[in-house]
């Protein structure tokens, strides 16, 4: 069973997800970060599809301990980027827990996060991994590149479809096809399958960032654990946005809050206002149509890939996690 094998090489990731972030300031404020953010794996979703296209690969039964240092060093990116991500976006709250910024303040979270940065690069050089220490290190270029852009954007009512996805490219999915990349390369997959998944991962990405912007609108905090509404009070404007304001009638109520939000804090009767309107203009339908498309062509995928393989079929499970239920 493909849960077994995978249950398996997970365990073996999170050995090197310790050994890599091993450190020698345990008695430190970022010591105590660090064994913190080591706890907050979750579901290491991208070292799991890291995993996956190995398997799709020839020869990932020859190189068990190689392929899970590679899911260790992806999963450790991901882990430095939630802390930034926590401090640039002032949250908190992570996952209903209070986020590294929110316990041990900004200095020990970024102190933790650049440490955790220079632990991979270093680990990767150690080990002779120069391959993937140049992928990573490209990648965590692009998601830099996608952060700027996205507070370049701040504010800005019209900010395009394109520019939108252009900035989510970066800053989420980058790190999903860089998995899938050093995983299928690694075990020999064809460069036909390479682009595949490379193509098939990056809609996943997308879909997970749009499913978080559906998620900020339609559910609370309790329920999503974290604070609900921040990417519109700090001015970032997300997909349900806008689409929402192609309508004329929606920018004729919204445009008048979003000049406000840019001045002052809206109040929680002005943000639920907000809420209604982004619905009943079309923002999260849209967005729920956008899953669906990016959803239909990760599904062609899949085929070509080929349907009755145990692999494939745990991707499509993924998938199916990745859609919105209205």
């Amino acid at each position: 069973m493909i849960e077994i094998l995978l249950k398996e090489w997970i365990e073996r990731v999170k050995y090197y997800i310790h050994l890599i972030a091993d450190y020698s300031i345990k008695e430190s404020q970022v010591g105590a970060v660090l064994d913190d953010v080591l706890n907050l794996s979750g579901k290491m979703l991208r070292s799991k599809l890291l995993l996956l296209c190995a398997f799709l690969g020839s020869n990932w039964k020859d190189n068990k301990e190689k392929i899970c240092k590679l899911a260790a060093m992806v999963e450790l990116t991901h882990l430095a980027s939630l802390i930034h991500d926590d401090i640039v976006d002032d949250s908190p709250y992570r996952r209903g827990k209070v986020s590294i910024q929110g316990k041990y303040g900004k200095d020990a979270a970024v102190f933790a996060g650049d440490f955790l940065i220079a632990r991979i690069f270093y680990y990767g050089a150690m080990e002779n991994l120069n391959e993937t220490v140049s992928i990573l290190s490209k990648t965590v270029e692009y998601m830099c590149i996608g952060e700027i852009e996205q507070d370049l954007c701040r504010y800005q009512k019209d900010i395009s479809e394109k520019k939108y996805f252009e900035n989510i490219e970066r800053k989420t999915a980058a790190l999903f096809q860089a998995a899938s990349y050093i995983g299928a390369k690694e075990t020999g997959c064809s460069e036909e399958i390479i682009q595949k998944l490379k193509l098939f991962v990056k809609n996943l990405g997308l879909m997970f960032q749009l499913k978080d912007d559906i998620l900020d609108f339609t559910s609370n905090s309790k329920e999503l654990g974290k604070e609900t509404h921040k990417d519109f009070q700090n001015g970032i404007y997300t997909f349900p946005v806008i689409m929402a304001l192609k309508n004329p009638k929606a920018r004729e109520v919204l445009l008048p809050i979003m000049r406000k939000n840019k001045e002052e804090k809206l109040s929680l009767a002005e943000i639920l206002q907000l809420q209604s309107y982004i619905i009943q203009f079309g923002g999260i339908e849209a967005s729920y149509e956008k899953i669906k498309y990016l959803s239909t062509i990760n599904r062609q995928l899949i085929k070509e890939l080929g349907q009755n393989s145990k692999i494939t079929v745990y991707l499509e499970k993924i998938l199916n996690d990745l859609e919105v239920k209205k």
